[in-house]
């Protein structure tokens, strides 16, 4: 047996019906009923378009219920939807909201005013007033710290998307950003000195590529996929600056965007006393168009951003699939026949290296604006990407300020009233977790690990009884906080004649850990790894490690020490 192999489809459905059935047993609620009727029957693609009621439910059906539901919602497996024709037709969704919004906003600019309603102009006023605070005059280049992202290039494949390699292929940019790219390569003279084609050391003579951002596909759930801008080499690596100098901003400012807790814990207040509200957006960042950043952003910042972003894209190939009227001037063929879309409406998407912190900045700001139009308090205001959570007495201005900016609230994950409230990945109603385990893959051992203790967690035993059974490998015993390459569980720690010599007092238990892929051959870009891994910090072994690779390669079993006496002891 193996720990990562997956079952096969059938299996793996087999599984989840029987923990479904767990669920629906101890549940024992009209809509577990309702849920388990749906998996009894084989209908996932029905089950996973439900919806919970929670203004009627009680607590212990809609934790079970959901749970139900987690086992499906984003299981990547095929139930007759033309995924990749849906995320593309989304994709120009948003594209022509964006088309429309650009132009109302470009109407209302030339007016003087931004809507008939005053207050909504009080509101964009101060979200204007809020970003220059925030913001402050735009960086010289020496100040940004650009880095490489985890992701793909448009000249860098997925297996060897990692430092070393992105030093080594050739420079690319996109068209937009040609004529200012010397100037920003000026700040990485060892990296521009390893690909120069002259022996002069006053000045180097660099080629460098141009290239269209690609639309690509990767997974998200049952229903559809997620697309992403895969961006050229140079425009990725100095968005990545900018979005790290917008991040430190925002802390500036109290906005700390490497921290969800904040937002989770007032989702947990506004289910206790219905006092918040967590707004939630539909395509947030395929949706924040062009003129909405030049009217909101000082025009300093503004144009600065616009040289870095990539307004044409490649299209995958794909059958066919629904484009507005509105759009189709703009696609093309370019000479080696792929499709083309030139000039996006949209600043910038999922795949650009400062979308999550442009979106995070502008939905802070209009957020901040509402609150102080209606004269509220701000204290309890958040933003991280999409998540938004105001005061509940803001959210109808909010929502009408950003209908009027060209996004869309997402009404199934939006929560205004009543006892229910989600954001950044915590579910509360009445104040009590409701989070279910979300099955992502077909099932493996290394699935059924992380199932079993994500029960043993929450404090539900049968649940996590009822997942041993089909675990065929070995199984291996631990404490909590070490991963989830064991089992939370009783167990006995090894002690040997050493640390009992040496007075020890703790032990080793077993854990499995995936192996990491690497690539150890010598690339061109190796003479600047020492001066970029320093620039970067980069030290233990992490995803962005200098030569790691997305992915792993087998997995390994551990002994891990450990001064834990007990199952959640730390």
């Amino acid at each position: 047996m193996n720990w990562i192999k997956e079952r096969n489809i059938q299996e793996s459905l087999e599984i989840l019906e029987h923990l479904s059935e767990v669920c629906a047993s101890i549940g024992k609620g009209p809509c577990c009923d309702k849920m388990i009727n749906l998996v009894r029957a084989g209908d996932i693609r029905q089950l996973i378009s439900q919806s919970i009621d929670y203004s009627t439910i009680e607590l212990q059906d809609a934790l079970y219920a959901r749970q139900i539901l987690g086992f499906y919602q984003k299981l990547d497996i095929d139930l007759g939807i033309q995924r990749d024709v849906v995320c593309l037709e989304a994709f120009f969704k948003s594209e022509d909201d964006c088309l429309w919004a650009n132009r109302r906003i470009t109407r209302m600019r030339s007016k003087g005013t931004f809507n008939s309603l005053p207050l909504v102009d009080v509101v964009l006023h101060y979200a204007q007033q809020k970003i220059a605070c925030i913001l402050g005059d735009y960086p010289s280049p020496e100040i940004l710290e650009p880095s490489f992202g985890p992701g793909a290039n448009t000249n860098v494949k997925a297996d060897r998307a990692f430092p070393r390699g992105k030093l080594s292929v050739g420079l690319e940019c996109s068209t937009k950003f040609s004529p200012y790219v010397g100037d920003f390569l000026s700040e990485a003279p060892a990296w521009v000195q390893c690909h120069s084609i002259t022996e002069d050391d006053e000045s180097y003579v660099v080629p460098v590529g141009t290239a269209h951002g690609k639309l690509s596909f990767v997974p998200k759930n049952a229903k559809t996929y997620r697309g992403i801008v895969v961006e050229p080499l140079l425009n990725s690596f100095f968005q990545k600056g900018i979005g790290k100098y917008i991040r430190g901003r925002l802390l500036r400012s109290g906005l700390d965007l490497s921290d969800q807790t904040r937002n989770q814990r007032l989702a947990c207040k506004g289910s206790q006393d219905d006092s918040l509200a967590t707004i939630d957006l539909s395509n947030a960042s395929d949706t924040l168009s062009t003129e909405l950043v030049w009217a909101l952003l000082p025009f300093e910042w503004a144009e600065e951003l616009d040289k870095l972003r990539t307004d044409v894209v490649d299209l995958p190939q794909c059958q066919e699939f629904e484009i507005p009227g509105s759009l189709c001037c703009k696609l093309d063929c370019d000479a080696d026949g792929r499709l083309t879309y030139s000039v996006m409406e949209k600043f910038s998407s999922m795949g650009n290296g400062f979308t999550f912190e442009l979106e995070s900045l502008i939905f802070y700001a209009l957020t901040y604006g509402v609150c102080r139009a209606l004269h509220l308090s701000t204290k309890d205001i958040s933003v991280y990407g999409d998540d938004i959570i105001i005061p509940k007495r803001g959210s109808s201005l909010l929502t009408a300020v950003l209908a009027l900016c060209g996004f869309s609230v997402n009404l199934e994950k939006s929560y205004i009233a009543g006892p229910f409230r989600e954001s950044c990945g915590a579910d509360y109603f009445l104040g009590f977790d409701i989070r279910p385990y979300y099955q992502k893959t077909l099932v493996s051992d290394r699935t059924l690990y992380a199932c079993h203790n994500w029960f043993m967690r929450h404090g539900e035993r049968e649940l996590a009884a009822s997942v041993l059974p089909f675990i065929r490998y070995e199984k291996l015993y631990g404490p909590d906080g070490y991963g989830d390459g064991h089992l939370i569980g009783s167990y006995t720690l090894r002690r040997n004649r050493k640390i009992i010599r040496d007075g020890w007092s703790g032990g080793f238990f077993d854990s499995y850990a995936l192996k990491p892929r690497s690539f150890r051959g010598m690339m061109r870009g190796d003479c600047v790894l020492p001066s970029y891994s320093v620039y970067v910090r980069s030290g233990q072994q992490s995803p962005t490690d200098m030569d790691s690779i997305r992915g792993s390669n087998g997995y390994v079993k551990l002994s891990i020490y450990t001064l834990s006496s007990g199952v959640f002891c730390h």
